[in-house]
């Protein structure tokens, strides 16, 4: 084919023709080289691009760590409710449960005295005192925002006493949740008790209660018959306890 080359205004001979068309006159083999190089460029270039959508649309998602399983309040008990009310439990025989016009709830035995006196804050100290031996609970509620703070300063007091031996000083569980602790010793005197001749046994209990507000249930006894008596008669008032003003679920069996 010749060419007609405007510039010049005469036909362009063979020479020419390869300036204005010089793909076409390129060899064959050459010719199927660079159709490969193209296709093959082309079919790298897509397969890069799948493999990038491919991963863009798998893109891996963030770790979140599982949720935490929300811990249990601090010393529930087992057995204990889901709203934190003590679980099911018979009062022990001769007990019954006592609303004090203090306005807080308990549990002790059957018939004891009541005796009271004002305190220096919150409500009344308490005492209720087994008129057949040396047994005794009372009530008081805490200034103090920590229970255990609260009766390892009690425990000071109780050091100058003779005869004094720990038996624990500790954190203590607590069924309505909140902080509690307990400080359990013996004793040969106690103030303002006449004395046993077989020593005193004392469980003071110090704890948060459903109001908020801090009390504390001091079970004493004598020495000498053993510590399951008091243990049960702080147990029993501690699992019955409902605060001034407050609404408890009784303890059920």
């Amino acid at each position: 084919m010749r060419v007609f080359e405007t510039e010049r205004q005469e036909w362009a001979g063979s020479h020419r023709e390869r300036l204005f068309d010089p793909e076409r006159y390129l060899d064959l083999p050459r010719q199927r080289t660079l159709r490969r190089y193209t296709a093959l460029v082309l079919t790298v270039c897509g397969l890069s691009f799948g493999v990038w959508a491919l991963g863009w649309k798998n893109e891996p998602v963030p770790y979140v760590p599982p949720a935490q399983e929300t811990p249990a309040a601090a010393g529930t008990s087992p057995g204990a409710t889901e709203d934190g009310a003590p679980g099911e439990s018979s009062l022990p025989a001769g007990f019954a449960p006592y609303d004090d016009p203090e306005g807080f709830r308990t549990a002790l035995p059957a018939g004891w005295d009541r005796a009271n006196r004002s305190s220096q804050y919150g409500i009344d100290v308490v005492d209720f005192r087994d008129p057949s031996g040396p047994r005794r609970l009372q009530v008081f509620q805490l200034a103090e925002d920590s229970p255990y703070a609260s009766v390892a300063d009690a425990q000071q007091d109780s050091l100058k006493l003779d005869g004094y031996q720990e038996i624990h000083l500790q954190y203590a569980s607590n069924p309505t949740g909140g902080e509690a602790a307990e400080h359990e010793y013996t004793t040969d005197e106690l103030t303002g008790e006449p004395a046993t001749g077989s020593g005193h046994h004392v469980i003071d209990h110090r704890f948060a209660a459903a109001d908020g507000q801090n009390y504390a249930l001091v079970a004493y006894g004598s020495a000498a018959d053993g510590l399951e008596d008091e243990r049960e008669l702080l147990d029993t008032a501690r699992a019955w306890f409902c605060p001034p003003g407050t609404e408890c679920p009784a303890p059920t069996a």
